[in-house]
């Protein structure tokens, strides 16, 4: 019996500036995916404290596992586009994804991917 069930998750795709300079937004989709969602515990909070504005320390937060990588947000540099990050819906509220690490082990691969409540921290 797997642990993973199905799991909506909103992704902006294809950002971009016109010849003017001008942002158009992308277009926003909805994926699913099968992953184990469970909250972190207080161990695993006190890692990524220092990434939250402030310090602040009272969040909800999340960690994924699944076989589909989710996207974290990137910055634009120069010619490189920035990207949105991907927000998980689960249980009625939304967490945007900030860290997404890849296990391929050759035995049980698959991505460990955290994520905290949109709107927890000032967002």
């Amino acid at each position: 019996m797997s642990f993973r069930t199905k799991q909506t998750v909103e992704r902006v795709t294809g950002g971009y500036y016109d010849d003017d300079g001008m942002w158009h937004d992308g277009e926003a989709e909805t994926i699913e995916i099968i992953a184990s969602v469970q909250p972190l515990n207080a161990d695993e909070k006190s890692q990524y404290v220092d990434m939250l504005p402030e310090g602040a320390t009272n969040y909800n937060a999340v960690k994924i596992y699944s076989n589909t990588a989710l996207q974290v947000e990137k910055q634009e540099q120069g010619d490189i586009a920035g990207q949105e990050a991907d927000i998980l819906l689960w249980r009625g509220k939304r967490y945007k994804i900030v860290n997404c690490e890849e296990w391929q082990s050759n035995v049980i691969s698959h991505y460990r991917m955290v994520a905290w409540e949109v709107g927890a921290y000032g967002e």
